[in-house]
């Protein structure tokens, strides 16, 4: 049989019965902490697709302040596409008629122009290259297809008399820091192209009568038009608002190309009663289920361990010692089964009352403790009576020695030193590998060990 370690190592059944609890709470926390973070993870992915179509709400919300731009210059362009169209068969009629041809003849229409649309700034007739008369007439107006313009714009110039029809176009630079929609419309006589119409209109008016100052507060907007070499641009707006959560739309309108971009000054979902609620409500319901499922892990383990163990000592109790006997005899090794019983434990009762009682006998459950070994196995058996499981155990010599170093152990009670003895039956695995028979030797040997005068072992008969 194996040695018998030294009496301070950690020994007890009891003290593995502590190391299990201690296991047993921690898979507790574990798994309270694993629901806790999977439902903390549905909450905040619930949260992000919330928010994530509230954001979605936003963008959609500035998409359509875009679409509403978009619509009003769409109506401004045709609007300029109809005009210039409308004056420039006027003064191709004067041509048809063989009269010359002036703006003076279309001036009360442009004077209603002007008045309805504040974006309407000149206009010109080219003919041959040269800027041939200009409207009002009390400003000299240089911006035309003159040869210092035409090789910038001759591609657009050649597709506007190709195609006999009125083309925007633009920016132009007139060379006052101001950048310019052009309407233009190729006039013709009886022998073809005769000369151009063009109509100039402020960019930056242009967009006001848009609406774009009429955006509701919380945008910035930017619009970029850009002239097909894109040598030339008019900007509007704030440029930072081309960051990557800008609204985005690339239009074009003839032989106009432009960006628009909308973006919030602060962020595209707005301050959410509701989703604040949800995230902090969400997250102290994960909380508050992980906590529950942790005390109920607690309470369950506890429940499991007073099942298996005695209330007042700590110790398995009857059934799950039979249950340790069992498994023991299953396996190929030598064993001893040990029952131990307090002499005159009545009297002490009697004379001391119950709860010194049960002080007697937790000093004799520490007594064992400290002279088991850890493979060995004790249970409270009955009232005051315990039972030994002794693992690779041979012979009864081990158990005398046991038996010699608890047969008696003092404990003061009231004040006074009582020494409180015990009788043991033992029961030697070797006559028997039946539980309820080597229960019942042990029980029996320990009823002879009291009636030969007590404080004493029996190992035989």
């Amino acid at each position: 049989m194996r040695g018998k370690p030294e009496s301070n190592d950690p020994v007890s059944q009891h003290e593995i019965l502590g190391m299990q609890r201690k296991s047993h709470i921690l898979m507790a926390f574990l798994q309270a902490l694993l629901i806790t973070i999977v439902l903390l993870l549905i909450t905040f992915t619930l949260y992000q697709g919330w928010r994530e179509r509230l954001v979605e709400k936003g963008r959609q919300a500035g998409r359509t302040e875009l679409l509403g731009i978009r619509k009003n210059l769409f109506l401004l362009m045709g609007n300029q596409e109809m005009f210039t169209a409308l004056f420039g068969q006027r003064l191709e009629e004067s041509l048809a008629a063989g009269f010359d041809v002036s703006l003076a003849e279309v001036s009360s229409y442009l004077d209603y122009l002007e008045q309805i649309h504040p974006s309407f700034a000149f206009a010109t007739i080219a003919r041959e290259n040269v800027v041939v008369d200009t409207y009002p007439k009390q400003v000299l107006h240089e911006v035309g297809f003159d040869l210092r313009t035409l090789a910038q714009y001759e591609d657009h110039i050649g597709y506007t008399l190709q195609v006999q029809q009125v083309t925007l176009d633009g920016p132009l630079d007139a060379g006052d820091d101001t950048s310019y929609l052009v309407s233009r419309y190729a006039l013709h006589d009886n022998n073809g192209v005769w000369g151009l119409l063009t109509l100039h209109f402020n960019f930056r008016q242009i967009l006001l009568e848009a609406g774009v100052e009429d955006v509701r507060e919380g945008y910035t907007l930017f619009f970029t038009f850009v002239h097909g070499s894109d040598e030339q641009h008019f900007d509007w707006g704030e440029a930072a608002t081309t960051k990557a959560e800008a609204v985005v739309m690339d239009l074009s309108y003839s032989l106009l190309q432009w960006r628009m971009q909308i973006a919030p000054q602060g962020s595209w979902i707005e301050f959410s009663i509701p989703l604040l609620l949800y995230g902090i409500v969400g997250s102290f319901v994960s909380l508050g289920v992980g906590v529950f499922v942790y005390l109920n892990q607690i309470k369950f383990q506890m429940i499991k361990t007073r099942s298996r163990t005695d209330s007042l000592t700590g110790l398995l109790n009857r059934r799950e010692f039979e249950k340790l006997l069992h498994q023991t005899c299953k396996e190929e090794q030598a064993f001893a089964v040990a029952l131990i019983d307090i002499d005159n434990f009545k009297e002490i009762n009697d004379t001391y009352g119950h709860l010194n009682g049960d002080k007697a006998l937790l000093s004799l459950v520490e007594s064992l403790k400290k002279h088991i070994r850890m493979s060995d196995g004790i249970a409270r058996f009955g009232g005051d009576e315990f039972i030994i499981l002794f693992h690779d155990c041979t012979n009864a010599e081990f158990c005398r020695r046991l038996f010699q170093a608890i047969r008696h152990t003092r404990v003061e009670l009231e004040g006074i030193q009582v020494e409180v003895a015990i009788s043991m039956g033992v029961a030697l695995s070797e006559e028997g590998k039946q539980v309820d028979a080597l229960i019942e030797t042990a029980d029996r040997r320990l009823y002879r060990a009291k009636l030969e005068g007590k404080g004493r072992i029996c190992t035989t008969g």
